[in-house]
C-alpha cells in the first residue's frame, strides 16, 4: 500500500534540509547523475545545491548511491525499488503518480516517458565497478496534468497566443452571457494570469496572430453580428489599437502567417460560406484581397507548409462537411485544389510534423458523425493516407506539437460527452496511445506551447451551460 510521512531533519552541513520523503511510489521527474558511496545527508546536500527548480533524489542505503533528479519539467518517471527512499524538495509542485511498483528487487530502474501499460525490464549500475543488478517492473505509468492559476474570466472560442517574452496572451470569447473584449496574460514563472488593455471591441470565434514584429493581430469574429474589424496588441505598452478592416466580415475563417509575414485569412462565415481570402500588411495596416478558394467553407484548418505555401483542409458548407483541400500560393496569389481526404469533416484540428507532413484528426464528418480517424498529407505529392484511429472519437478539441515530435490531442466533444481524455500520436509508429486525463471536461478550449516545453490549457465549455475559467499544464 502507499504511504507517505513528512519529517524535517537538519543535518550537520549547513542549510541542508529534509524536506519530505516517499517511500515504494512512481514520481514523475527529469534529468539524473549517479552518486556513489555518500551519505544520505551529503546527497541531500548535492540535491539543494543544485540548480534546478524542482530536486529530487533516490537514495539507496545498501549501497550508499544517490541518482539525483533536477529539472523545471515534469516528463520522466523515476521507478525505485523499497531499499531506497525517494526524498523531495517542494513537494507541491511535485506529482506523486498513484501507482504502485507490482514486482521489484533490490535495485533501482529508471525508464523514460510511458504514455501507457508497459511492463520492463531493466539494468541499472549500483557503483563504480562492473557489478550490476536488474529489477522486473509492472507499472502504469502516465504523464500527468497539473492545474495552475485561474484566468479571471470563464471564457470559450477565445484566442490563446504565446508571446515573444514567454507569456500566454488570452483574448475575447464568450461567459455564456456576454461577449468579451476582455484580455489576460498568463506568466509561467509564477503560474498567473494578470488583466491587460481590453480590446476596442468583444469577440469570439475570431483569430490572432502573433506578427513578425511582436504584435499580435485579432481579426474578425462574432458579437451578435460579423465582424470585419481588426486590432493590434502592442506587448510593451499592453494596450490595443485599431488597424485597417477586411473587406469581409467573418467569424469560424482560419489565419495563418506568411514566410513574408503578411497574414493571410481565408473563408468563414457571414450570413452565407465564404469562400474570399485576404491579405494583412503589417507595414501598412492594410488589408488586400487575393485570389478566392475553390470552395466556401468555415470550421477549416489551414497549415504553413515547409515551401511556404498554405494547406487548407475540409470545413463545412451548404452542402455539408467537406473532405476537399487546396493550397494557397503566396507568389501567384491563387489556389489550386490538391488530393481529397478520405474523410469528410470539420471542427477539426490539423498539425503540421516535424517530417513536413500534416496529421489531421477527428472533426465531424458526413451525416455530422464523430470521427476517431486521422490522416496525412504529404506536400510532396499531394495525397492523403490513412494512419491510426485516435482512441476516442473527438471534435473541437486542441492538438499540440510537443519537443519529442509527438502531437498531444486533448479534450473536445464526441456527441454524447464533454470530454477530458487525451492521447499521444507518434509519428514513427503512426500510433496513439492514451496519456493522462485533464482535470476537467472541456471544448472549444485554446492549448499553447509554452517556452518550458509545457501545454497549457485554458478555459472551454464543460456543459451546455457551464464555461471555465480554469486553467492546467501538461
Amino acid at each position: 500500500m502507499f504511504w507517505i510521512f513528512f519529517v524535517l531533519l537538519v543535518f550537520s552541513s549547513g542549510d541542508c534540509i529534509l524536506i519530505g520523503k516517499i517511500d515504494n511510489n512512481i514520481l514523475i521527474g527529469n534529468i539524473y547523475k549517479s552518486l556513489w558511496n555518500i551519505t544520505q545527508s551529503q546527497c541531500i546536500c548535492e540535491m539543494i545545491n543544485s540548480n534546478g527548480a524542482l530536486s529530487t533524489l533516490n537514495y539507496f542505503s545498501t549501497n550508499q548511491t544517490c541518482q539525483l533528479f533536477y529539472t523545471s519539467y515534469s516528463s520522466i518517471l523515476i521507478e525505485f525499488s523499497l531499499n531506497s527512499s525517494l526524498i523531495f524538495l517542494n513537494q507541491s509542485a511535485i506529482f506523486i503518480a498513484q501507482n504502485q511498483i507490482t514486482s521489484t528487487t533490490s535495485s533501482s530502474s529508471i525508464s523514460t516517458l510511458l504514455s501507457s501499460s508497459s511492463t520492463s525490464t531493466t539494468t541499472s549500475s549500483t557503483s563504480t565497478t562492473t557489478s550490476s543488478s536488474s529489477s522486473t517492473t509492472t507499472s502504469i505509468a502516465v504523464r500527468v496534468w497539473a492545474a495552475t492559476g485561474n484566468m479571471a474570466a470563464p471564457r470559450y472560442r477565445h484566442t490563446a497566443s504565446t508571446l515573444v517574452n514567454g507569456q500566454v496572451l488570452v483574448a475575447g470569447g464568450y461567459n455564456g452571457s456576454t461577449y468579451l473584449n476582455s484580455v489576460e496574460l498568463y506568466n509561467s514563472s509564477t503560474g498567473t494570469w494578470t488583466t491587460t488593455g481590453n480590446m476596442s471591441s468583444a469577440r469570439l470565434a475570431h483569430t490572432a496572430s502573433v506578427l513578425t514584429n511582436t504584435q499580435v493581430l485579432v481579426a474578425g469574429g462574432y458579437k451578435g453580428s460579423n465582424l470585419n474589424s481588426a486590432e493590434l496588441y502592442n506587448l510593451s505598452t499592453g494596450t490595443w489599437t485599431t488597424t485597417g478592416n477586411m473587406s469581409f466580415a467573418r467569424d469560424s475563417h482560419a489565419a495563418s502567417i506568411l514566410t513574408n509575414g503578411q497574414v493571410l485569412v481565408m473563408g468563414g462565415y457571414s450570413g452565407g460560406f465564404l469562400n474570399s481570402a485576404e491579405l494583412y500588411n503589417l507595414s501598412t495596416g492594410t488589408w488586400t484581397t487575393t485570389g478566392n478558394m475553390n470552395f466556401g467553407r468555415d470550421a477549416h484548418t489551414a497549415s504553413t507548409l515547409a515551401n511556404g505555401q498554405v494547406l487548407v483542409t475540409g470545413g463545412s458548407n451548404s452542402n455539408g462537411s467537406l473532405n476537399s483541400a487546396e493550397v494557397y500560393n503566396p507568389s501567384t496569389g491563387t489556389w489550386t485544389t490538391t488530393g481529397n481526404m478520405s474523410s469528410a469533416r470539420y471542427a477539426h484540428i490539423a498539425s503540421v510534423l516535424t517530417n513536413g507532413q500534416v496529421l489531421v484528426t477527428g472533426g465531424q464528418g458526413t451525416g455530422g458523425a464523430y470521427l476517431n480517424s486521422a490522416e496525412l498529407y504529404d506536400p510532396s505529392t499531394g495525397t492523403w493516407t490513412t494512419t491510426g484511429n485516435m482512441s476516442f472519437a473527438r471534435s473541437i478539441h486542441t492538438a499540440s506539437i510537443l519537443a519529442n515530435g509527438q502531437i498531444l490531442v486533448a479534450g473536445g466533444y464526441n456527441g454524447a460527452s464533454y470530454l477530458n481524455s487525451a492521447e499521444l500520436y507518434n509519428p514513427s509508429t503512426a500510433t496513439w496511445t492514451t496519456t493522462g486525463n485533464m482535470s476537467s471536461i472541456r471544448q472549444y478550449h485554446t492549448a499553447s506551447i509554452l517556452a518550458n516545453g509545457q501545454i497549457l490549457v485554458t478555459g472551454g465549455q464543460a456543459n451546455i451551460s457551464t464555461y471555465l475559467k480554469s486553467a492546467e499544464l501538461y
